[in-house]
């Protein structure tokens, strides 16, 4: 009955152990995740690449955390199953400590809780990052088109070939038309500017 007891506390020690080296990964993570480092860089396919790599370690995480809460349930099943059948062969030394192990797996499974919300909130902050690092892709593929399409449609209406067109007799129509071009393209960045979608 030691020898079992023994081995029941010994496998809530582990598991206390692996949820201890489980804390420390996920805090390791959120200060990665918090304190700007995945999106550091300037250079978005080396964010893409962090993100991708945050979320891999954040789904290894849960799966081992959800891996250690499954053994301690199991442990703690064990040790109360112990404790109430075997009441006529167990010594009261050992009912004790069996109890103690009942506690220390409730004590970690409210601990496992705990990282398992932090794990959540981990995972729905770096998804976070990631609709903010594409709603940033799409405000430039904005920029870029507001910006192209105007010079496009004036020089398209002015490379049709039409016989009568009143700017090719004029004396400044081509440096006009240049004029023109540029400030199609450039009026919308100052209106972009402006607003503040550069910052």
């Amino acid at each position: 009955m030691c020898v079992f007891t023994s081995l029941i506390e010994a496998m809530v020690d582990r598991g206390a152990d692996v949820l201890e080296h489980l804390g420390a990964k996920v805090d390791r993570l959120s200060r990665d995740v918090f304190k700007g480092g995945l999106v550091r860089s300037k250079r978005p396919v080396r964010s893409s690449r962090r993100m991708r790599e945050a979320l891999e370690n954040i789904g290894e995480l849960a799966d081992r955390l959800a891996k250690a809460r499954d053994v301690l349930l199991g442990v703690g099943r064990i040790a109360s199953f112990a404790g109430d059948v075997g009441g006529e062969w167990i010594t009261a030394a050992s009912k004790k400590r069996l109890e103690a192990v009942s506690k220390d797996v409730a004590s970690l499974g409210d601990y496992e809780t705990r990282l398992s919300d932090k794990i959540q909130l981990l995972l729905d902050a770096v998804l976070g990052f990631i609709n903010i690092q594409q709603n940033e892709l799409f405000k430039i593929l904005t920029i870029v088109s507001v910006v192209g399409v105007p010079p496009t449609i004036l020089v398209g209406i002015w490379g049709m070939n039409f016989k009568h067109m009143p700017e090719l007799d004029w004396t400044f129509g081509y440096p006009l038309a240049w004029l023109a071009i540029i400030a199609s393209g450039v009026l919308p960045l100052i209106w972009f500017k402006r607003r503040g979608w550069f910052e």
